[in-house]
């Protein structure tokens, strides 16, 4: 299912997309988009979050571990970026599993190494990433007029420009970390970013990082050169398939990144997710 975006956003990418077309058949596509955003009642919103239920790999099993929350910049948020947010969303989703196996993240491991385990040293790089399969759930329209596969990185230099911020003589874009960590009020701000440049940009990788659980010298340096597209929702059902109890037994998804960050016995998988 695919997620559209605002009607300014829209309005914005069909001029930029279609210079060739006259100004009325612009001004027909962009009402077309309209209509079917308004009708767009399943698509996600500025309150949908996306989930992973992950497991722990080890040499002789594979133990549950837990549920990752996260709360999802809207398509209405003037920084909300409609390609890396939707590609993101529909792998989640599966929407294209099934034409393709590997248009998911249903199986995928996040990176494992002295570098992702959280044991105090200055090893550790408070991230943790997801490089996907390498299939994309998009297909964008490029400057020459050519269409871009599946499995080819895609990019949106125009809204890219409209969504960066300067950070440190450098440069990350979407959601601003000031706003989400007012959201976050006093508790931890961990982001959900897509890489922009670099490895991975345009594919199906995303990281979790740890911004405010970082050291203070680090921060937002952790963003640079990656997209905010999201949040986790530190106090979010935890339970591994969701539908955690009330009583307080169920850890909180901020519990289980920590937990993940702390072990040592294997890989996480990612074994179901999804839009909640």
């Amino acid at each position: 299912m695919t997620a559209f975006p605002s009607p300014s956003v829209i309005s914005s990418s069909i001029r930029w997309r279609c210079p060739m077309a006259s100004k009325k058949m612009q001004t027909l596509l962009i009402a077309i988009a309209a209509i079917l955003c308004s009708k767009q009642s399943s698509s996600f919103t500025s309150t949908q979050q996306l989930y992973f239920d992950v497991s722990i790999v080890t040499q002789s099993d594979e133990l549950e571990l837990g549920r990752l929350t996260f709360n999802l910049t809207g398509p209405d948020h003037r920084h909300y970026l409609p390609l890396h947010s939707s590609n993101l969303v529909n792998l989640a989703m599966g929407t294209r599993k099934g034409v393709d196996a590997k248009a998911t993240y249903e199986g995928c491991m996040f990176q494992f190494s002295p570098a992702t385990i959280d044991d105090g040293s200055f090893r550790y790089k408070y991230s943790h990433s997801v490089d996907g399969y390498g299939r994309n759930a998009i297909q964008t329209d490029q400057a020459d007029g050519s269409r871009t596969s599946f499995d080819e990185p895609f990019s949106d230099p125009k809204r890219l420009l409209e969504c960066s911020h300067e950070c440190f003589g450098g440069v990350y874009y979407g959601q601003q970390y000031e706003e989400i960590a007012d959201a976050c009020g006093e508790g931890p701000v961990v982001l959900l970013t897509v890489p922009i440049r670099g490895p991975g940009a345009g594919t199906s990788k995303f990281s979790v990082v740890r911004v405010s659980e970082s050291p203070q010298e680090w921060g937002k340096r952790l963003l640079l050169n990656s997209a905010c597209v999201g949040y986790l929702d530190c106090r979010g059902d935890g339970k591994f398939g969701g539908s955690g109890s009330d009583n307080g037994d169920s850890p909180t998804s901020l519990e289980v990144l920590r937990f993940m960050a702390r072990q040592r016995y294997g890989p996480p998988k990612i074994v179901d997710c999804g839009v909640a």
